[in-house]
């Protein structure tokens, strides 16, 4: 009997000891995993980069393309009603859009769902808009699945996504956050004359 129960007992402490080691080995692949994703470099078009040639049509029928784009620029908008980090930068973007929308630069606003909505009338992305404060605006609002065609050509690799395309149609800055893009210069209208009426304003330098 006693060497039964020392048995046992060698047997627990073997069976301890190796759940003691798989969980250690887990947690370092965790961490070694986590480092390796924190390292990677996010696929994304780079800066600098012409936008490729694409062709869209908007939830209006317009067709978007990418002479859209040029001429003032663009900002573009890349959301997804089921994406935590999309919500968590709502009221941002939201900000952002409404000094957009109307600017000289064009507004493009995609929509897409990461996972197929199991409602076949779902209108998440319509409240997305809704809540962006686009719905009914200027901006151009387009909805695509997984991976569409402006994903694929922006190489959009996590929601949401954010870029400034110049006159050029080059991208002149990309982020995942919508507070790290450079909000361009407000064109000034100029003083207020006298009577009323504006003065044109002065022109500036070639820097």
């Amino acid at each position: 009997m006693p060497t039964i129960v020392a048995a046992i007992v060698v047997l627990t402490a073997l069976v301890l000891l190796n759940l003691l080691l798989t969980f250690g080995v887990i947690r370092r692949l965790r961490e070694h995993s986590e480092q390796l994703a924190a390292n990677a470099p996010t696929r994304t078009i780079p800066v600098g980069a012409t936008v490729p040639e694409f062709s869209a049509t908007s939830e209006r029928g317009v067709v978007v393309s990418t002479a859209t784009l040029r001429g003032d620029g663009a900002l573009v908008v890349f959301m997804a009603p089921d994406c935590a980090a999309c919500t968590e930068q709502l009221p941002a973007v939201r900000e952002r859009l409404a000094t957009a929308v109307g600017g000289p630069a064009a507004v493009l606003v995609v929509f897409t769902r990461l996972r197929a909505a199991t409602d076949p009338n779902d209108k998440s992305a319509a409240e997305l808009a809704e809540s962006l404060g686009v719905a009914g605006s200027a901006a151009l609002i387009v909805h695509e699945p997984l991976d569409g065609t402006l994903q694929t050509t922006f190489q959009v690799a996590a929601f949401p996504a954010f870029y400034l395309v110049d006159p050029d149609g080059k991208v002149a800055a990309a982020s995942n956050g919508i507070a790290d893009l450079p909000v361009p210069p407000q064109r000034s209208l100029g003083p207020v004359g006298p009577i009323g009426t504006v003065r044109a304003a002065d022109p500036v330098a070639a820097g």
